[in-house]
């Protein structure tokens, strides 16, 4: 894999990132819950480009996590309730269903936050960790 890779699963991330920021502020909270599931995924996949490996084709953020943490070598202390809950409203947001993880079955502006902020602190996490490498491999190519 190259830098360039990692660089565009992080781009994209941080898109996700924004729209989710953007959404929460129109009030359209199941796609937050969408947009922020799909930054910390794109992060972790991100993080994985940046180790040489393929990118695994799934969504769900427990198993993404694991497969980092044994490129790393180590943990990268990730709030494991936010990957769960981010896993849960993934489906949710996604596929509207009879009986939803959340009281009313659709996320309310509360849980569309709690959705972002987790998102948000995974990627002052993930996001250096990415960002260093890239920067050592176009040290390495000058």
């Amino acid at each position: 894999m190259t830098a360039k890779l990692s660089e565009i699963w992080l781009k994209y991330a941080l898109d996700d990132l924004q729209s989710a920021k953007v959404l929460l502020k129109e009030g359209i909270y199941n796609m937050v819950c969408f947009h922020s599931q799909q930054a910390v995924e794109k992060l972790l996949k991100s993080f994985i480009a940046t180790h040489n490996s393929e990118i695994p084709r799934i969504h769900n953020l427990i198993r993404l996590n694991e497969i980092c943490e044994d490129l790393h070598g180590n943990k990268l202390n990730l709030d494991y309730e936010g990957l769960i809950f981010l896993n849960d409203v993934y489906i949710e947001s996604r596929y509207p269903a009879d009986f939803g993880i959340f009281p009313s079955g659709q996320p309310d502006k509360e849980e569309a936050r709690k959705a972002y902020i987790h998102a948000k602190k995974m990627g002052t996490l993930i996001g250096p960790l990415v960002r260093r490498w890239i920067k050592q491999q176009s040290d390495q190519d000058e």
